[in-house]
């Protein structure tokens, strides 16, 4: 049986487009080199995994999971998450140490405080008292000893959604590949997870112009495994007295981040990426450098437009002429 699927994704077949609506977005997905057949059975399976990880780590919405739970727990009561729910919040630990706190898994009270996930959109932004009220301390998680995780106060509540989202792409790719797909893109809203080629060649990736709809700032040809993920203040956002009010937050401030217009980082896995784009977008410009270390390829469009990468990405990207 697993010889006869390979076979099926073989030779030069014309694309598998399929589209599901799925965490508040548009996911395309594209299966080269396949079997129509095939391809459909493995989309299918697809999105079946993504749509179990917008269940799984929603903190919205009338359903219950161990995100929620963990959430209402009494402050200081130690709790035994899910294996996938505590491997996850390890990752995203992970990048909030490396990131100076620029990305941050725990700013479910203050995303809450200003609604951009929920109906009716955002018109005004809350009081300063309320923002002060809902940002929480440093270090308010802790993971115990015997490998649990506990809230330090109240505003500590578990928010996945700035790398829930990379997780579901990661975890699409991996049922595809299971199903014997080895060249496919998933792209959910504009982040992207690509596996193998194109008809033998590199795909190519467009990068948004984060202020020019329907344009792009340039594009990558880009062979899997690699995902492509970008942050921008252009997703969900309301203007109130000529400024912008965004969803992506500065832990710091507890309002929205004012460094960039958009932030894009390059990584295999589309989790890793999906966190560090968030952090840079925190960080503006600046945080290219650290990414520069990691070896991850990232690029920032500045609060002036001005496109700014480091080497890495620079080595990959082709600007529009």
């Amino acid at each position: 049986m697993l010889l006869l699927l390979l076979a099926g994704c073989s030779g030069q077949h014309e694309d598998v487009h399929e589209t599901r609506f799925m965490m508040g977005t548009l996911v395309e997905f594209t299966v080269s080199d396949c079997d129509k057949q095939e391809a459909q059975k493995a989309i299918a399976r697809a999105s079946r995994a993504m749509a179990r990880i917008e269940q799984r780590f929603t903190i919205y919405g009338d359903g219950d999971n161990a995100v929620k739970r963990f959430n209402r727990t009494p402050v200081g009561t130690a709790v035994t998450l899910p294996k996938d729910v505590a491997q996850l919040l390890m990752l995203a630990r992970k990048v909030q140490r490396a990131s100076d706190g620029a990305f941050d898994p725990a700013l479910g009270a203050l995303n809450r405080l200003w609604g951009f996930s929920r109906e009716p959109a955002p018109t005004r932004p809350p009081a300063k008292a309320q923002i002060r009220a809902a940002k929480h301390a440093p270090g308010c998680l802790i993971h115990t000893r015997k490998g649990q995780w506990l809230r330090r106060s109240d505003n500590c509540q578990l928010d996945f959604g700035g790398i829930a989202k990379g997780y579901a792409l990661d975890r699409g790719i991996a049922a595809l590949k299971r199903a014997g797909i080895r060249n496919a893109i998933i792209n959910a809203g504009g982040d992207m997870r690509i596996i193998g080629s194109h008809h033998g060649k590199p795909w190519r990736i467009g990068i948004r112009h984060p202020r020019k709809s329907g344009q792009v700032l340039g594009y990558l040809a880009l062979n899997g495994p690699m995902s492509i993920v970008t942050s921008g203040d252009y997703e969900r956002f309301f203007i109130y007295q000529g400024r912008r009010y965004h969803h992506i937050l500065d832990p710091a401030s507890g309002m929205p981040a004012h460094k960039a217009q958009s932030a894009t980082v390059l990584h295999p896995s589309a989790s890793v990426a999906d966190a560090w784009s968030t952090a840079l977008f925190v960080l503006g410009p600046k945080g290219l450098a650290r990414l520069q270390q990691l070896r991850m390829p990232a690029l920032v469009v500045d609060t002036q437009g001005a496109l700014h990468m480091n080497a890495a990405m620079r080595a990959l990207f082709h600007p529009m002429r």
